[in-house]
């Protein structure tokens, strides 16, 4: 499957064509992963973002949203699983064969590896006000995510020396290549909001996005999440 990315940008910005501009809001989420692929064990982030609201009929509206999240990734054997010819190949015999050949070297060789995740999505988001100050909406829509999955080796060396009883320690970084993508995703959103003045509103927000299937195409084989659940907390400007 394929997408034309030049195209979701001019469709989310001919928007502002047909429907008046109503908000502006700007967040702060916290996320987590229910449903992981690639042995990927748990898996959350925060981050933030900005959303922009389109009136196009009464209590409808057509949401555009975009972010940053950076998620912290836990995978148990990442080093073997990563496909890192470099390491598997080449580095880690080297290793071995440094520990064997002298006692006196000793190595704790840990991962570390971070995902940094874009989403740009666009939606229909129906308010269902509850009284005049408390607003209850719900949406959906459909998005693409823009990732940078990196890894790094964090290796901590100590070195003994028995004729001057003293150990040397030293620790460096290894830097794995990064895997990228742009998998899509649809979303469900829930938002509940309270007007602060005629201008403003404090809002919370409940997102479940799913990862949709794109096998051999978009980075999805690469990409280490099914579905998020995101909790946000922001402040809307009205125009």
């Amino acid at each position: 499957m394929k997408i034309n990315l030049v195209s979701i940008i001019i469709i989310f910005f001919s928007v502002e064509l047909f429907a008046q501009l109503q908000s502006v809001s700007i967040f702060t989420d916290y996320s987590i992963a229910p449903s992981k692929r690639l042995q990927i064990t748990e898996a959350d982030a925060v981050g933030g973002g900005v959303k922009i609201r389109f009136l196009i009929a009464d209590n409808l509206s057509i949401n555009i949203n975009g972010g940053y999240k950076l998620y912290s990734l836990s995978e148990p054997d990442v080093l073997n699983n990563w496909g890192w010819v470099f390491w598997t190949d080449r580095y880690y015999n080297k290793i071995v064969s440094d520990l064997n050949a002298d006692p006196n070297l000793s190595a704790d060789i840990s991962a570390v590896q971070k995902m940094d995740l874009i989403p740009v999505s666009i939606g229909l988001n129906f308010e269902l006000p509850y009284s005049k100050n408390i607003i209850f909406s719900q949406s959906i829509g459909i998005g693409v995510y823009f990732y940078n999955r990196r890894m790094y080796a964090v290796e901590n060396w100590s070195k003994y020396f028995p004729d001057a009883d003293y150990t040397f320690n030293y620790s460096y970084r290894n830097f794995a290549p990064s895997k990228k993508g742009n998998p899509l995703f649809v979303n469900l959103g829930s938002e509940l909001k309270y007007a602060l003045w005629n201008d403003f509103s404090l809002f919370t927000q409940i997102n479940i996005n799913a990862v949709i299937s794109t096998k051999g195409s978009m980075g999805y084989d690469s990409f280490p999440l099914k579905n998020e659940i995101s909790f946000v907390l922001g402040l809307a400007i009205y125009y």
